[in-house]
């Protein structure tokens, strides 16, 4: 069977989620709404047609122009989505054997994909991809709190009680005004403590609430101490999956850790509201992947590819790889 990508309308996408049981959060129509008004990137949304023109399957596909490059991933780096890919009927090799005809036919010059499972990493590398297995870690929600207690660690439940003998509260905003302000500004600390610019925008913060918060499908969280907000963690779900999008706080207050009373705090409310795997999405960074382990999740592969379909394409990843950050200060000044 041989497959053509062609773009589709919102009611057929969403219409064809609801018969399937594949997917994730990163699938959502209006996950793809969160990708381009927070980053300003284009998303193609895809159906996988046969050849009497049925339905098979999707591809959320995000393309991007830099420099002189045209990019494309399901999903790209940098659009804050750990996985993505084609769901549907239909086999790996058919998919991208159609993604090369349409990047062919849009001149794309570079691919991404990162696919939740470890599988087919053979055809990904018959059809020219540089495969890596990269990790995150899952854990699974426990019935009952005691259970979901005796999962930490004891240094883990150790800094719990101590963020609560501290006096750090737990609060949960119940709006876009009382969260984003905070929040937006421990983000800009955390990263121009490391010399870095911050990723996320208001305007992703708010695409965030505005298309998940209403559903019921975003906690947000703060940590206050003292009438000061030193800490927050976002999580988004889709169906009975959690995911640790996003976490802030300000290094000054590491004394009373409040990450730890954040996160178990998350863990109960996940329970409450019939949260089965919490995916703490990312465990490359030794120091990150110690604190989320610390939880009780375990570690789960996944597969991260690329296809360099242009010389350009291939000369460009190389030095952006070399000189990555000195390129993104020099283009902030142009």
């Amino acid at each position: 069977m041989s497959l053509k990508l062609q773009p589709i309308e919102r009611e057929a996408w969403q219409d064809y989620l609801k018969e399937t049981t594949q997917g994730s959060l990163f699938h959502r129509w209006e996950w793809q709404d969160i990708i381009e008004t927070g980053f300003g990137f284009r998303v193609n949304r895809l159906g996988l047609f046969d050849d009497q023109g049925v339905l098979k399957g999707l591809l959320p596909l995000i393309e991007r122009k830099m420099s002189l490059l045209k990019l494309a991933g399901s999903p790209l780096s940098g659009a804050a989505t750990p996985h993505s890919g084609p769901l549907g009927d239909v086999s790996l090799n058919e998919v991208l054997e159609a993604l090369e005809k349409y990047a062919a036919e849009q001149h794309v010059d570079y691919l991404e994909l990162s696919l939740p499972e470890v599988l087919e990493k053979d055809v990904l590398e018959e059809n020219g991809y540089t495969v890596e297995e990269l990790i995150t870690l899952d854990l699974p929600i426990s019935a009952d709190e005691a259970s979901l207690w005796s999962g930490l660690e004891v240094r883990c439940r150790n800094a719990v009680r101590k963020a609560e003998k501290s006096g750090v509260e737990i609060v949960e905003p119940q709006t876009l005004e009382e969260w984003l302000e905070p929040y937006y500004e421990l983000s800009c600390g955390v990263y121009r403590r490391q010399e870095m610019e911050p990723p996320f925008s208001k305007e992703y913060f708010t695409a965030l609430w505005q298309n998940l918060y209403s559903s019921g499908d975003l906690v947000v969280l703060l940590a206050r101490y003292q009438g000061k907000t030193i800490a927050g963690g976002i999580f988004p779900r889709d169906r009975n999956v959690g995911y640790y999008l996003d976490g802030v706080s300000d290094r000054e207050y590491n004394k009373v850790v409040p990450n730890n009373l954040v996160q178990w705090e998350y863990l109960k409310r996940a329970q409450a509201i019939g949260i089965q795997l919490y995916d703490m999405v990312g465990a490359n960074i030794p120091s990150i992947a110690k604190f989320k382990k610390s939880f009780g999740s375990t570690e789960r592969n996944y597969l991260y590819a690329y296809r360099n379909r242009t010389l350009a394409a291939r000369v460009g990843r190389t030095v952006y790889a070399k000189h990555g950050d000195k390129l993104k200060k020099l283009l902030k000044r142009i």
